[in-house]
């Protein structure tokens, strides 16, 4: 164990909060079935921005050596506090390389852990400037037989593909939607939807065409989804509240 992990471990046990009610056993959105401290999402965030913020100057490997320390770590919060490292250490996170993405993916379980990692972390500029090295990634990681890693594959494009109207980002999401689209795993379902709504904001008339050729052959799940964003501009629409 790394020791500024150390650190921040007595930061996580001092924050945590007994549950008001027992976590199922495997909770595959929460703490994946992991050792969990109860520490909330905006408690790990101050836990992971003040790391940060005084360790402004430190150099990306420094950073990255702790991240890939509470990668091991045995609890739910260590895991995804290292993704928030990530999160608040610009240099450390431009330093990521996508072979370490696919590597650390292999310690990741359940949907908060893989999204921790992959959804808007790593921007668009950044898997431009190699992008023959991501796109090799997100192929291998779409032919992987763990769904954590296939949900990983659309989740990484998600932030791109609405920040950044560049084909190679949407040929390489439409890809990903052909390969895993008819999956019926929640894990890759749910995925699946949100990349197609997220392809909407910038490339609309193409969406509208998929849906067109391929509605049959995705789930129910992610045709009624995208349908409602195309039409209202979000997922669900807010049911109207009755009053008098």
């Amino acid at each position: 164990m790394h020791p500024e992990h150390a650190r921040l471990l007595e930061e996580i046990r001092k924050a945590g909060r007994p549950p008001a009610m027992p976590p199922p056993g495997n909770d595959s959105f929460g703490s994946s079935g992991r050792v969990s401290y109860f520490v909330s999402v905006p408690g790990r965030r101050a836990i992971a921005r003040g790391w940060a913020q005084a360790r402004r100057q430190s150099e990306p490997q420094a950073v990255l050596a702790v991240v890939e320390s509470l990668l091991d770590g045995e609890s739910f919060e260590e895991r995804t506090l290292a993704t928030f490292l990530l999160a608040y250490h610009g240099p450390a996170r431009g330093a990521v390389r996508p072979e370490q993405v696919e590597s650390w993916l292999g310690r990741l379980n359940g949907w908060a852990e893989v999204d921790g990692l992959c959804q808007s972390l790593f921007p668009a500029d950044q898997l431009l400037a190699d992008w023959p090295a991501w796109r090799a990634t997100l192929e291998r990681l779409a032919g992987e037989p763990d769904p954590n890693k296939r949900r990983a594959s659309l989740v990484l494009l998600t932030g791109p593909v609405k920040a950044s109207d560049d084909p190679r980002l949407k040929t390489a999401a439409f890809g990903a939607i052909d390969r895993l689209g008819s999956e019926r795993d929640p894990l890759i379902a749910k995925a699946v939807s949100w990349l197609l709504r997220a392809l909407c904001q910038r490339h609309r008339a193409e969406v509208e065409a998929y849906l067109e050729r391929h509605a049959s052959r995705l789930t129910a799940l992610a045709v009624r989804e995208t349908r409602t964003k195309l039409a209202t501009g979000v997922k669900t629409p807010r049911r109207p509240r009755w009053g008098l």
